[in-house]
């Protein structure tokens, strides 16, 4: 394996050690209590500034505009359900060479051979539900529902239930650009419009 390759497979376990499958829930906030960063929502909001090599790409969309193209669905559905009973390998094949990854944490990866798009896989510790899905010009917008998965890699734990977003660019029936978006859409467009333009 090259220094590159080493380094993507290195940054991925580095990032799933850091962020694991940051999904969000809100059922576990006690409005009772009203300590600060208890996750009310009644302190004011702190803002962290995100370095730019790890913010989403500005042409990427944040949510749909419109229905999601059936075709991009049903490969999404089936890498999920391939990525759920532990099948890695398979669920890598969804993914085409080359083609792009981000998750929660990492700068945007270029996934250029087999033992790359073996271990973006294997950094997604949980599996999902496609709940709700949406098109946005060529990409479709997914709402995940957080589940265990099984197999190597798997171990969803406090995530399960919760949820996370993404973008993924389909063509030619494979997943050519996975993104991780942020939770709150509004928060990710205003955070896109504060930030120092290059």
């Amino acid at each position: 394996m090259c220094a590159g390759r080493r380094s993507v497979v290195a940054l991925l376990v580095s990032a799933l050690a850091l962020a694991s499958c940051g999904g969000s829930s809100s059922s576990n906030v006690d409005t009772a209590d009203t300590s600060p960063g208890n996750g009310t929502g009644t302190q004011p909001r702190q803002t962290q500034s995100i370095p730019d090599d790890l913010q989403v790409p500005k042409e990427v969309p944040q949510k749909a505009t419109g229905p999601a193209k059936r075709s991009s669905t049903r490969v999404i559905r089936r890498w999920l359900a391939a990525l759920d009973r532990g099948d890695v390998e398979r669920a890598a094949h969804y993914f085409a060479l080359p083609s792009k990854f981000q998750n929660t944490g990492t700068p945007v990866l270029h996934i250029d051979s087999e033992e790359e798009r073996i271990a973006v896989n294997l950094s997604l510790t949980c599996g999902a539900r496609a709940e709700r899905t949406g098109g946005a010009g060529a990409y479709t917008i997914v709402l995940f529902r957080l589940v265990e998965r099984t197999g190597p890699g798997g171990g969803c734990g406090t995530g399960v239930g919760a949820t996370a977003r993404g973008a993924i660019l389909v063509s030619g029936g494979l997943i050519r650009e996975w993104y991780r978006l942020p939770d709150d859409p509004a928060q990710a467009q205003q955070d896109a419009q504060s930030a120092p333009s290059a």
